[in-house]
């Protein structure tokens, strides 16, 4: 591909993503025809890319090339999955639902051992060692003092204050009441930090998007001025 093509190929880019930009900001005025088709391009798009990786990563190294290798057990492995992926297909009929029960329930308990696992190892433990060697590592003992209050009020609220949607803090002691009163005012800083992040995110996005028409506006007219 010349100089040429390349530039085209660039312009043609820049003028879909010109459009696509405007018909999101189509928005602004309302739920419109041009802004649901923007919107159902982009899902069709991210669920092409979703299958092509699925095929490409998955079906393909693990479902298909198994099966012409020269390891018995990879065939055996493989026919196994083939069969548990039929039977996860039989959800689709009411009739038949019942033979993929087996499959589903492969299916969540990895799911839940790997969640588990996963927050037990990625999250409490790591949070018990942080907290534990915060007082060694932290220069500001006043700043650690604060973390530990916001970790073990947080944590006894939980554990004290909310149980299956009810409050139990009339069954508590009037300190666990306090403290899980300070565990909330934690939860509510968290979240409150989460929300602000979100906004931010979206705020960097619309500039950037803003920016991305402005140049695209100023490269068009300086281009088509100068040919």
């Amino acid at each position: 591909m010349n100089q040429v093509d390349m530039a085209l190929a660039d312009l043609i880019g820049g003028m879909v993503s010109f459009a696509l930009t405007l018909l999101v900001f189509s928005y602004i005025v309302g739920d419109n025809p041009l802004f649901r088709l923007t919107t159902h391009i982009f899902v069709g798009v991210a669920a092409g890319y979703a299958a092509v990786v699925t095929i490409s990563n998955i079906i393909l190294p693990y479902l298909i090339d198994p099966l012409f290798s020269d390891s018995q057990g990879f065939k055996v492995l493989t026919v196994l999955y083939l069969l548990m992926s039929a039977l996860l297909l039989t959800k689709i009929s009411p009739q038949l639902s019942k033979l993929g029960d087996v499959s589903v329930a492969i299916l969540v308990g990895i799911g839940a051992a790997a969640a588990i696992s996963g927050a037990v190892f990625g999250t409490i433990f790591p949070q018990i060692a942080a907290s534990i060697n915060i007082f060694q590592t932290e220069a500001n003992p006043l700043l650690a003092i604060f973390i530990i209050i916001g970790t073990l009020s947080t944590l006894i609220y939980f554990q004290f204050g909310v149980q299956k949607g009810k409050s139990k803090t009339s069954e508590s002691p009037q300190i666990i009441q306090w403290i899980g009163y300070v565990g909330q005012i934690f939860i509510v800083i968290t979240f409150g930090t989460i929300l602000a992040g979100v906004y931010f995110s979206a705020l960097a996005a619309f500039i950037e998007r803003i920016s991305f028409i402005w140049q695209f506006i100023t490269e068009f007219f300086l281009t088509f001025f100068n040919a």
